[in-house]
């Protein structure tokens, strides 16, 4: 049976392959986005999934993407399957950074040393803040 089957073409090995292939997903990238990627990975051509692990939080902290290469480069990753989510907009108290706590805590002691009284903001949106 395997005699009946038409040959494949060959069109070069696996990794030429994926070379080709991540050649061809780089040049869909707006240049500014295609350089900064280059520049994080150290080389040319990468792929989607390399870009995909590194996460959102990585590329928006890399040098060379805002906010609209990271919705550029967002769309470009969904044409490959993958989603790059933002972390969460309002994070846990346990999520927020110590060195962050710490800052806000300073802020808050202070606020009340000279005189102004700190409310909680309630669920609804809503800001209160007075002196006393």
């Amino acid at each position: 049976m395997k005699d009946d089957m038409p040959a494949m073409p060959d069109c070069g090995t696996d990794r030429e392959r994926a070379s080709r292939f991540a050649a061809e997903a780089v040049a869909l990238l707006p240049t500014l986005q295609r350089n900064a990627l280059r520049k994080i990975f150290d080389r040319h051509d990468f792929l989607p999934a390399e870009v995909a692990s590194l996460g959102y939080k990585r590329l928006q902290q890399a040098e060379g993407i805002g906010s609209k290469g990271l919705e550029a480069i967002t769309t470009w990753l969904q044409r490959y399957g993958y989603e790059l989510k933002p972390p969460p907009v309002n994070p846990s108290p346990s999520t927020v950074p110590k060195r962050v706590r710490q800052s806000i805590e300073q802020a808050l002691r202070l606020l009340r040393n000279h005189g102004y009284e700190v409310i909680p903001q309630p669920n609804d949106g809503t800001h209160k803040e007075g002196r006393r």
